[in-house]
């Protein structure tokens, strides 16, 4: 398909008219898009410049929150996630944060975000596409449901920020319990 499609026998229309819901290859190209962010060390660049030095659980989470939401409404959500999670591992270790108290907040994160610009999440696109084939409204524009989606986000990092610490389990990993971890993940 992606042959016909850059050799110029098949228009963009044609060649993505044989699937369910065109805006599903907008989140396909997103994927290969955070996969070369992976692959680039964008995640280590990630762990160090963005999230910086927190001085509280709370502060750390706002730091956090801060770039996955607004990566969050470019790409979508489910691959920033993917991304982020062991550059916000590494940094929760480095500063002796419980990551417990930040993937939750990061997950919000992400999906907050996603809700600020239509190809934040799948789920806008895949609504964008039947509102447009089942009605005579016109495609949505990028940020035309930022009014609810911006307000939305900054409530999310606010409640998170108030609350989290109090609300989030404070939990280790297995292996950081155990007295010798390199035995027990040898004999797992």
């Amino acid at each position: 398909l992606t042959l016909l499609l850059l050799t110029g026998v098949l228009t963009p229309a044609e060649a993505l008219a044989g699937l369910a819901n065109e805006g599903m290859v907008t989140v396909a190209v997103l994927y290969v898009v955070v996969s070369g962010l992976q692959e680039t060390g964008g995640t280590a660049w990630v762990s160090q410049s963005l999230l910086g030095r927190p001085r509280s659980v709370a502060h750390a989470q706002m730091r956090m929150m801060a770039p996955v939401s607004a990566l969050s409404a470019f790409l979508n959500n489910t691959p920033v996630v993917a991304m982020f999670i062991p550059a916000v591992q590494d940094w929760a270790k480095r500063y002796g944060i419980a990551a417990s108290h930040l993937m939750l907040p990061l997950s919000y994160a992400a999906i907050a975000g996603g809700t600020c610009t239509l190809i934040g999440t799948s789920t806008n696109l895949v609504v964008n596409g039947l509102m447009v084939a089942q009605t005579d409204q016109p495609s949505l524009g990028m940020f035309d449901i930022a009014w609810v989606g911006v307000p939305t986000l900054l409530l999310t990092i606010l409640f998170t920020a108030l609350l989290g610490r109090r609300l989030l389990p404070e939990r280790s990993s297995v292996l950081s319990q155990l007295e010798d971890a390199r035995e027990y993940t040898v004999e797992m």
